[in-house]
């Protein structure tokens, strides 16, 4: 069948499995890390016996660490391509293009987030368990406040607001992923340097603009825009802000594609 060609389930799970057998010290690695990373970091904050309600707060922080450790392993996507060693046999292995992208697709973004999720509870929770009370300084860990993932969004009370920040990660780590199909060596650092050049590029043209169509209200460097409500608190800049954060992922994704495509012709 023609579909065979681009998209065969036992091909994809063999091609799937093989990835795991080969760098599955990596990933074991990284998951390890997180998990210490998370617990060392934890611990060291509710350490602070004088003012344990502290920690109310302190999760965030340390979710803001976990998130960085994904999007790193997400920049290091198609490790099999950084080395001119494994490049072409990775390039030949008998899979389609669209197999090989949804292999790393599959282990970075939809397997590696929700056990990063679950392993960043554990941590919290054996960093608490860990903690030993001492009543000569009323020091006592029950009173730290448990970890819920609720927590993360405390200070996020509207729901869109919520999603505009789960899309925005989303998206940044998509553009991470598009960005290790386009550099072999330093993906991450390289992605980051790319982003600000365009996003100071657009800046640069938002200012042009600012003073073709408002000489009068623009001043230097200023970007002027017209600010108006759409519909209840939303205003033409929230709605921007959304759909960048929202759809930013469907240009990223087949970028990606299509480089991994390039790269085997």
């Amino acid at each position: 069948m023609k579909q065979n060609k681009y998209f065969n389930p036992g091909r994809f799970y063999r091609l799937f499995e093989n990835d795991l057998l080969i760098h599955k010290k990596t990933y074991l690695s990284i998951l390890i890390g997180l998990l210490i990373g998370v617990y060392g970091i934890t611990l060291s904050g509710m350490w602070n016996r004088y003012n344990p309600i502290i920690i109310e707060n302190f999760y965030i922080p340390n979710f803001m660490f976990l998130m960085l450790g994904i999007l790193i392993f997400i920049s290091s996507s198609f490790p099999d391509m950084k080395n001119r060693v494994t490049i072409n046999s990775y390039l030949l292995l008998p899979a389609s293009t669209l197999e090989k992208f949804l292999v790393q697709f599959v282990t970075r973004i939809i397997l590696l987030i929700p056990i990063a999720m679950i392993l960043f509870w554990v941590a919290i929770y054996l960093a608490k368990a860990s903690l030993i009370p001492d009543p000569s300084i009323n020091f006592d860990p029950s009173k730290i406040q448990d970890f819920n993932f609720r927590d993360l969004f405390k200070y996020v009370p509207k729901f869109r607001d919520k999603v505009f920040i789960v899309s925005g990660i989303f998206s940044v780590a998509c553009a991470l992923f598009a960005g290790a199909t386009h550099f072999n060596r330093f993906a991450l650092v390289k992605t980051v340097i790319v982003s600000a050049i365009l996003g100071f590029a657009v800046y640069f043209l938002l200012v042009v603009f600012s003073h073709i169509f408002y000489p009068i209200e623009t001043h230097g460097f200023e970007v002027h825009l017209d600010v108006y409500k759409i519909s209840g608190d939303i205003t033409n800049i929230n709605l921007c802000l959304y759909l960048v954060s929202s759809i930013s992922w469907l240009f990223f994704l087949p970028l990606a594609y299509f480089k991994l495509k390039e790269k085997e012709v």
